[in-house]
């Protein structure tokens, strides 16, 4: 399941109605929207890699985490980026195993955002059933705590797994690409994306006239 950010070429002036455009200005609109979609995607990536500390190749568009999912037709002037919205498991931004040298107990160091570590004490990394979790993992890793209380601890939306184990998870894709209060990557940047398509728009009627 993705959230996914619209680009709808309906801004560039020439463009009155486009259901009434003439046919080089429809394939124009359509290769510009699927170039700038594809170029957007790449720009965002980068951008979210600076601001959560997922590896290059977790935002790569092969495994669909992030990624076109929709492209323009002449037909439908609409190209899409979907961002995964699974909770990604707080283990893939652990460092080490555990907190090197030191117990169990004392806790799991994780870098969520580059250049930040944060211990997180009595944290413990465990193994979780196939298949049983919807949750984005790494090597079928979770990063859990125990609490006496059987609260849930401090942090966003903790997943409970027993009466007093409660399993961590850090930004899903969709989190920090598409934010609910119209900020974000996606939000920063929609301005370049629109550049690009409407540059490559008028590059693209220019070869056809």
């Amino acid at each position: 399941m993705a959230d996914n950010f619209v680009l709808l070429l309906d801004n560039i002036d020439v463009l009155k109605s486009l259901d009434d455009l003439p046919e080089q200005q429809k394939v124009s609109a359509r290769i510009a929207l699927n170039q700038a979609a594809t170029k957007g995607r790449t720009r965002a990536a980068k951008q979210i890699r600076r601001e959560v500390n997922f590896p290059a190749s977790y935002l790569s568009p092969s495994n669909g985490r992030f990624a076109v999912t929709d492209k323009a037709t002449n037909n439908h002037l609409e190209a899409a980026i979907g961002a995964r919205v699974r909770p990604t498991s707080l283990a893939r931004f652990a460092i080490g195993s555990r907190t090197t040298g030191e117990s169990r107990e004392s806790g799991v160091r994780v870098s969520v955002k580059p250049g930040s570590v944060q211990k997180l004490p009595g944290a413990f990394l465990i193994r979780l059933r196939a298949g049983t979790q919807s949750l984005d993992t790494k090597s079928n890793l979770g990063l859990a705590v125990r609490t006496k209380s059987g609260r849930p601890p401090p942090g966003y939306k903790p997943k409970q797994l027993a009466d007093n184990l409660w399993l961590l998870y850090g930004p899903s894709v969709s989190q920090a690409f598409i934010n609910s209060n119209n900020s974000g990557v996606a939000t920063d940047i929609s301005p370049s994306f629109m550049d690009d398509v409407e540059f490559e728009f008028y590059r693209q009627l220019d070869l056809r006239t």
